[in-house]
């Protein structure tokens, strides 16, 4: 087995990350038992396995293909901001309406600079921090390709990225932090990129490493637990030591065991995960005005599953109209260059 099985199975990856982060959004669901809730709770981290996944693409993408700067940064920008101004717009306008917030927030949303500028209707952050990972990505890129010791850039970025993200949350900037904290997986999945492209094999030094990592993961959590140390270690960091193991043991059960239908149904979710995230964090976070309108008893799961159900169609048919939309400006662009 080598590292090209990430790649393999990259949607299928994504849709498990995409069905962990609605988990996740799903504040006050009860899954019953306590290890589940704690899962559920911990779905963040699928977010993780995004960016991850994100930037090894990016690396593929860029070996494949000579790019230049604006172009790959046009790439980006035509797969992710469409169906994001469909969803972004409406729901802003919603948001301030109904909660009487300013209008600001509307424009700096389509700047893409709420993140940084936290207006009252600011829209979630991933959209922002992505796009400043794609910006970085040709420049680390090219430095890593030039170099022979790409690990050790990589150990130094990650742990430069972990001292600064320290000293940010002793000094209370938690409001950059959810950006700041997947700097380290940013790193780790260009460097997953390059073994991808170079077709490197998992050998058992590799497996050995990831075990070991793996393992400094457990002990930080149980440092944590134990020791009650919430304050001085924030559980995000857990991700940095789980991510990357956890997708090759995905990745391994994927291969080798017969899933029946659960690949398919990870592999659509993947398809569509980012539309997904964006309904998610938009129209269905809006959990009590929902409810006002379906009522299903004391009961909220089958309120959780008839919602990720409506998500998930939705989430369909947005990806189809953006792609209407696409095939519309490309069929009238070829017009007008062939009018010329």
């Amino acid at each position: 087995m080598g590292y090209h099985i990430l790649s393999k199975y990259r949607t299928e990856l994504m849709g498990t990350a995409i069905l962990w982060v609605m988990l996740f959004h799903s504040f006050d669901l009860d899954l019953h038992f306590t290890i589940l809730n704690w899962f559920r709770a911990a779905g963040f981290g699928g977010v993780d396995i995004f960016i991850l996944l994100s930037s090894m693409g990016l690396v593929v993408s860029l070996a494949r293909r000579e790019q230049d700067y604006s172009s790959f940064m046009a790439r980006r920008a035509s797969r992710v901001l469409p169906a994001y101004y469909l969803v972004m717009v409406p729901y802003t306008i919603f948001f301030i309406l109904y909660y009487k917030t300013g209008w600001s927030g509307l424009i700096w949303n389509c700047l893409l600079l709420y993140y940084w500028v936290r207006p009252a209707a600011a829209f979630n952050w991933y959209i922002a921090g992505s796009m400043s990972f794609y910006a970085v990505t040709p420049l680390c890129y090219r430095r890593l390709r030039r170099s022979r010791h790409r690990e050790v850039l990589t150990a130094a970025a990650i742990l430069i990225a972990s001292l600064a993200n320290t000293l940010l949350t002793r000094e209370g900037y938690w409001y950059a932090m959810d950006v700041a904290f997947r700097v380290p997986l940013f790193f780790l999945g260009l460097l997953m990129g390059f073994y991808v492209v170079e077709e490197r094999r998992l050998g058992a030094k590799d497996l050995l490493f990831w075990c070991l990592w793996a393992g400094a993961g457990a002990a930080y959590l149980l440092a944590r637990h134990y020791f009650h140390l919430e304050e001085y270690l924030p559980l995000c960091v857990l991700f940095l030591f789980s991510t990357v193991p956890s997708c090759l043991v995905l990745c391994w059960c994927f291969e080798r065991l017969p899933l029946g239908w659960l690949r398919p149904f990870l592999r659509l979710l993947g398809t569509y995960s980012l539309e997904i995230y964006l309904l998610n964090v938009s129209l269905f976070s809006e959990v009590a005005l929902l409810r006002k309108l379906v009522s299903f008893g004391p009961s909220n799961r089958l309120y959780f599953l008839l919602s990720y159900a409506a998500n998930i169609l939705l989430a369909v048919l947005l990806h189809r109209a953006v792609e209407g939309l696409r095939n519309v400006w490309t069929r009238r662009k070829d017009a007008s260059l062939a009018a010329v």
